[in-house]
């Protein structure tokens, strides 16, 4: 189990400006409308991710060692500032490290304000998703938020558009600026796109990068499995959604450690259920090299 001392300041966060998940929206996340918004994409906690907590530590350890944690399926960070995009931008990243996560092949973590060289590895099929091409939807307005249920359910009934940055060239007939926010060397930013004016066409290209499969973890021990299996796990809390990627511990105490959207690792001590979803399954292309077809 990775081990370190972290600094105070970084542990359950709280921003002084957190409009993107405010309380009259994060209050509608309940177990049934998250299990209503993603419709037949939603699944069950499978008894197959069950791991007893008495060999959690071993199971830690060993990703550790072989890079298995979701951190290791994420290539990058967004930078949301000072946008309310927050559950989209942890989205982008629970479902981009679910598309890695299938082709087995660690890329990260990431480190903010670089491009690795795994992600243009002929091994590497990473696609960086547009947050935009989800919030756009989930709120028109653009100020103000969108809550979990909202996005989750844009995204698994139609999919996401790729960033007009991508690690390496694909051949996407149609992207999408990533952000309104400050973006960076792995993200584009851009003027704020009204749906209607999405390129025409999109939808043929956002259906390729669509959740199949999405679980509700409802408790300490499920939440940990999903992490312990290398899964993402989206989480809205203290007006802020955030990606939850994997455990450290801080002397005796779990952390939580999460890519926060500004640029920065940061960690929560405890585990949140409210609006909590992992992806378990994603498109896959028929060739990782075109996975747009």
């Amino acid at each position: 189990m990775t081990t370190k001392a972290i600094d105070p300041k970084l542990i359950d966060v709280t921003l002084s400006e957190h409009d993107g998940y405010p309380e009259e929206l994060a209050r509608l996340d309940t177990d049934e409308a998250l299990w209503d918004a993603c419709g037949v994409a939603s699944t069950d906690f499978p008894q197959s991710l069950w791991i007893p907590e008495n060999e959690w530590r071993e199971r830690a350890d060993y990703n550790d060692k072989n890079g298995l944690w979701a951190i290791n399926y994420l290539d990058r960070f967004t930078n949301q500032n000072p946008t309310h995009e927050c559950t989209c931008h942890a989205l982008r990243a629970v479902a981009e490290a679910a598309w890695n996560r299938q082709r087995r092949f660690a890329i990260g973590p990431p480190v903010a304000g670089q491009r690795l060289p795994a992600s243009t590895a002929p091994q590497s099929a990473s696609v960086w998703f547009s947050c935009l091409s989800i919030y756009a939807e989930a709120n028109p307005r653009e100020r103000g938020g969108a809550n979990v249920q909202q996005v989750c359910r844009i995204a698994c009934e139609r999919g996401f558009l790729p960033d007009k940055i991508q690690p390496r060239e694909y051949g996407f007939a149609h992207l999408l600026q990533g952000t309104c926010g400050k973006g960076g060397i792995n993200q584009s930013s851009g003027a704020w796109p009204a749906v209607a004016k999405f390129p025409d066409g999109w939808r043929e290209t956002a259906k390729h990068f669509r959740p199949l499969e999405v679980i509700y973890p409802r408790s300490r021990e499920q939440f940990v499995c999903c992490l312990l299996h290398g899964l993402a796990i989206g989480i809205g809390r203290k007006g802020h959604s955030v990606p939850i990627c994997r455990i450290v511990y801080d002397g005796g105490r779990m952390l939580f450690e999460y890519p926060d959207s500004y640029d920065v690792i940061r960690y929560d001590s405890q585990p949140y259920y409210s609006g909590s979803y992992s992806i378990l399954s994603f498109t896959t292309p028929d060739d990782w090299s075109k996975p747009a077809g």
